[in-house]
């Protein structure tokens, strides 16, 4: 299927789909009001006629239910009463004749299930047409004093019993006159509105009014022709819109596509109109550009492949510095060389762990970026200082700092290259406490002895170090004394002859018991009588 056609019935089919939606909405919402109107409408005038009543009619009436034989229904039925009431009923009919089906009173009885029918609207009227052979049997005519079941009517036993308004929920399918129906029932009252009860205590009586859907679905029938009308109408303006879009969105297409076919044979100097700026602008744009400098790497591709070459020395020359930023250079050349796995194992190191102390609570109170700036300036600084003593930085984590001396190229002195990296930490922090204006200390612990390093990872490559050595050193760290540099005594051992170490009381270290450590004080004052005397070894 050409492109053009496509665009053109997936257009049509979306757009007839929300036309299809639209009418449908439309139609509900008709639908919604009417029955909403229907009932506010039904609500009212069984309010009304409720109130208008003849309160003295309706009580003699109500006074002359009883065991009535049919003679006496008659009879009440003829009377002045009745009639007036009767006639009030069908007043209130005539309001709105196309709607209201029924119009009756009922009065409760000692059986709740059972209220009696006092007057109906159409009884007279149903009496003299029975008269004159033109309905049927009067059975089912709504008589004076004739029982009425509602226990399947419980809106109307309702209202019956609490002497209060009541109305149905839904409208309720009536097959004998084939129509859908809802009625409301309003107690007698006064002109106050407040309902009147008997004697017994019990209402007076309940005016019941049914309302038809009659008109409603007239109203539904010409709101479901609009909707089909706006629906057509629609889709016949979409398939006309989808024709235009599909020529429109395709013509620059097409064009595209004949430059393309002039470009795949050989013909560089092909470009294509831009005649707009949308994506299928851009697109040509794009196109023409890519063109241009094919066309230009052909004529002069000697050139271009000299520059791409210092082009590609650069970025090599970036990437291993990149990698060296990661790793150590002996191992990066290792990696490079295609070795897949590198353990080694050093059996004479010294590692130091340093925090800052205080810093979870200095986050709480400084923004991220004064802190990602302060420790970008400090862990720089450091960073120079193992430079400069020949140290290995390992990582670092949050505020901690990690660096092995004797990795990956082993260092005899390693434990003095510490102690020296370890002293020039806390005056970098102090000057750079000054120099900000913060009270900063660092919290360091070291220790000496064997770890395993390696390299980890498959494409974010890191250098770890694994061991008791990297656990104890981290122990030191976090149980060391703020601005001071705690170290074991395997340190200790190594640093005694050149440096001044204050032992500590044996402290509980997690893991590892009670230990005997020590505070590097700094480097021993020199002593050139000693330093002229043999050295044992």
């Amino acid at each position: 299927m050409r492109l053009r056609r496509k665009i053109t019935v997936a257009f049509f089919a979306i757009s007839s789909l929300v036309a299809l939606l639209l009418a449908l909405f439309l139609y509900r919402f008709v639908e919604r009001q009417l029955e909403a109107d229907l009932r506010d409408r039904l609500r009212d005038l069984s309010h009304v006629g409720s109130r208008a009543i003849d309160l003295n009619a309706y009580r003699s009436l109500v006074a002359k239910l009883g065991e009535l034989d049919a003679a006496a229904v008659t009879a009440v039925e003829q009377s002045a009463d009745y009639k007036r009431i009767y006639d009030q009923l069908r007043m209130l009919r005539t309001a709105e004749p196309e709607l209201i089906r029924y119009a009756y009173l009922l009065t409760p009885t000692d059986d709740p299930d059972h209220p009696k029918f006092v007057v109906d609207a159409d009884v007279l009227e149903l009496v003299a047409k029975a008269a004159s052979g033109t309905a049927g049997g009067t059975e089912d005519i709504s008589h004076f004093n004739k029982p009425y079941p509602v226990a399947d009517i419980p809106v109307l036993k309702q209202a019956l019993a609490q002497c209060a308004p009541a109305m149905e929920n839904e409208f309720v399918r009536d097959e004998v006159f084939d129509v859908n129906s809802v009625s409301s029932y309003a107690p007698i009252a006064d002109l106050d509105g407040v309902p009147l009860r008997d004697a017994k205590g019990r209402c007076l009586g309940v005016l019941g009014v049914d309302i038809t859907d009659k008109n409603m679905q007239t109203a539904l029938d010409a709101a479901g022709g609009l909707a089909i009308k706006i629906s057509i109408a629609m889709i016949a303006l979409a398939l006309i819109v989808s024709i235009a879009m599909g020529t429109v969105l395709t013509r620059s297409i097409l064009a595209l596509s004949n430059t393309v076919k002039r470009f795949a044979e050989k013909d560089f100097t092909a470009r294509t109109e831009v005649a707009t700026k949308d994506e299928i602008g851009q697109l040509g744009a794009n196109f023409n550009t890519m063109a241009s400098t094919i066309q230009e790497h052909n004529e002069n591709l000697e050139g271009l492949v000299d520059q791409r070459t210092k082009e590609l020395k650069a970025e090599k020359a970036t990437s291993e510095r990149l990698l060296l930023n990661v790793l150590p250079a002996p191992i990066a050349e290792r990696l490079k060389t295609g070795e897949s796995l590198i353990v080694d194992r050093f059996d004479q190191v010294t590692v130091l762990f340093a925090d800052i102390v205080g810093f979870t609570a200095m986050s709480s109170r400084t923004s991220p970026e004064a802190l990602v700036t302060m420790l970008n300036e400090l862990f720089s600084r450091f960073d120079r200082l193992a430079a400069k003593h020949g140290i290995e930085k390992i990582k670092t984590i949050g505020d901690a700092y990690m660096v092995v001396a004797g990795i990956p190229q082993p260092l005899a002195d390693h434990a003095t290259a510490m102690a020296h990296m370890a002293l020039d930490m806390n005056e970098a922090i102090k000057e750079y406490s000054t120099q900000a204006g913060a009270e900063l200390q660092l919290r360091i612990g070291i220790h000496s002895g064997s770890v395993v390093a390696g390299v980890i990872g498959e494409k974010k490559f890191i250098y770890d170090l694994w061991g008791d050595t990297v656990n104890t050193a981290s122990r030191m760290e976090s149980t060391g004394v703020p601005g001071r540099i705690h170290v074991t005594e395997a340190t200790y051992l190594k640093l005694r002859d050149n440096f001044d170490l204050e032992q500590r009381p044996q402290i509980e270290v997690k893991g590892k018991g009670l230990m005997t450590t020590y505070l590097l004080v700094g480097p021993k004052p020199r002593d050139p009588a000693r330093e002229s005397m043999p050295q044992l070894n």
